[in-house]
């Protein structure tokens, strides 16, 4: 388990699929030496690296079609589709308390990707002074531009970790990782077209042109990354974990049937690459 990274993209309520992926990690005791996730793979991850089996679920699953978590009401007055507040502050220290001294006290390297406005490139955390740094942090990665406002942290403003690096495998390759297991919130074959609305979104960020690149190539520097995931996977260096189907859910799902059912189908698509994951770890 030297030098393997494990690398969480996001998705929004996508991510479902993910926390059944995570907490099956937990149920092989399997914790990796790093982990790095951007957006909703940062928040699932957090939980993952505390060791807190089934708090994923209890949010995505319990939470998901709370009216603070997501409203479209709120979205189309307050332009907040997520209850970020919310999310990153009553449901961590008061619903679904999030376990800080675990997560103080890892082994685990813990790296989250966000996006820097002014430069529109990745900028990367694994050091948290305190908890409230680590909810901010994960808060801005997890911040959607147009219904999500931009979050002021370290002199920057940061947004959504998913825009310039939606799948950070090469921060994991440079912080020395030789294999690296990667979870996917879209299946095989998947390709991302590209953002509509071009228009409104430069006038909405124009004072950050580089940012506003960034956002709009978004979908060629996805599908770039998956033929990157795919030779990697063919060199034996890169394990991926990804829907076996097409997702019936998408980024703001509310059903709990549906992300209930997304978190099982996580959960025991991992059951059956298992043994595979075994013999990827060990050769």
């Amino acid at each position: 388990m030297e030098k393997t990274g494990l690398v969480l993209e996001g998705g929004g309520m996508r991510g479902t699929y993910t926390a059944g992926v995570l907490d099956y990690f937990l149920d092989m005791d399997l914790h990796f030496p790093y982990v790095i996730g951007a957006s909703a793979g940062a928040s699932n991850g957090s939980s993952y690296v505390a060791k807190q089996r089934g708090r994923n679920y209890d949010v995505l699953v319990g939470y998901g079609d709370h009216p603070e978590y997501i409203s479209f009401k709120r979205a189309f007055r307050q332009k907040e589709l997520f209850g970020m507040d919310f999310i990153f502050d009553k449901l961590p220290n008061e619903l679904v308390p999030f376990d800080y001294d675990t997560f103080e006290a890892r082994k685990t390297m813990f790296a989250v990707a966000t996006t820097d406005m002014e430069t529109g490139m990745p900028h990367y955390y694994d050091d948290f002074p305190d908890r409230n740094s680590l909810l901010t942090i994960m808060r801005a990665s997890c911040s959607i531009p147009l219904i999500s406002p931009s979050i002021p942290y370290d002199g920057k403003y940061l947004m959504d970790g998913g825009i310039a690096d939606p799948v950070p495998i090469e921060r994991s390759i440079e912080q020395g990782n030789e294999k690296h297991v990667v979870v996917l919130t879209r299946n095989q074959g998947y390709m991302k077209k590209r953002m509509r609305l071009g228009w409104y979104i430069q006038r909405k960020f124009k004072q950050y042109p580089k940012f506003v690149d960034s956002l709009l190539n978004r979908h060629d520097k996805y599908n770039q990354l998956t033929r990157r995931l795919y030779e990697l996977e063919k060199e034996g260096k890169v394990f991926i974990i990804r829907p076996d189907e097409p997702l019936a859910v998408g980024r703001v799902e509310r059903n709990k049937r549906k992300l209930h059912n997304l978190y099982m189908q996580g959960y025991n698509e991992m059951r059956q690459k298992e043994k595979a994951l075994e013999d990827f770890l060990k050769a």
